[in-house]
């Protein structure tokens, strides 16, 4: 019996759909995931610390990158927007540089985002915060509220720009 290429298309069409509803695929995937507050975690490194301290009563957004994370470098244009357009509302984005060169990260943050802004990086080459935050796969981004208790968190590149992350943001500060 002679088989046809029909049994391929047949076989393969279901694990396509499959493969298209997986989150990496979803359109909703550029969304920060709730989750159930809970408190940062303590005694991970004293340089955040002092930053989250002077930053006390305001919601803060911490996005763990790294210059050699295809991802990262492509995301962190739209994080800079996002900085400058939520600065107002008095939401404040730090960054940790995860295993990475300190004048890689300086050169990459000068040419990538628009002049006269900065964004504040800490050094993270050991991976003793990106450990202690649970931050195993670049990038990750946890979302304070303003008590500093962990309210959202994504993994994989953001989409910054996106309508769905500025409502979410929203209901966060209000």
């Amino acid at each position: 019996m002679r088989r046809t290429g029909l049994f391929r298309p047949v076989i393969a069409a279901p694990l396509v759909w499959l493969l298209l509803q997986s989150p990496a695929f979803a359109a909703d995937s550029a969304v920060l995931k709730p989750v159930a507050p809970r408190s940062v975690p303590a005694g991970a490194d004293r340089r955040l610390a002092q930053l989250l301290a002077q930053h006390r009563g305001k919601p803060v957004l911490i996005n763990f990158w790294a210059t050699w994370c295809e991802p990262c470098r492509e995301e962190m244009p739209a994080l800079g927007r996002l900085a400058t357009r939520w600065q107002a509302r008095g939401l404040t984005v730090l960054t940790v540089a995860v295993a990475d060169n300190a004048k890689r990260v300086e050169e990459f943050l000068w040419e990538t985002l628009p002049e006269k802004q900065t964004l504040p990086v800490l050094h993270d080459r050991e991976q003793t915060i990106s450990r202690a935050w649970d931050a195993r796969v670049l990038p990750t981004t946890v979302v304070l509220d303003r008590r500093h208790r962990i309210v959202l968190r994504g993994q994989g590149a953001i989409d910054w720009d996106a309508p769905a992350i500025d409502k979410q943001l929203t209901r966060l500060i209000h």
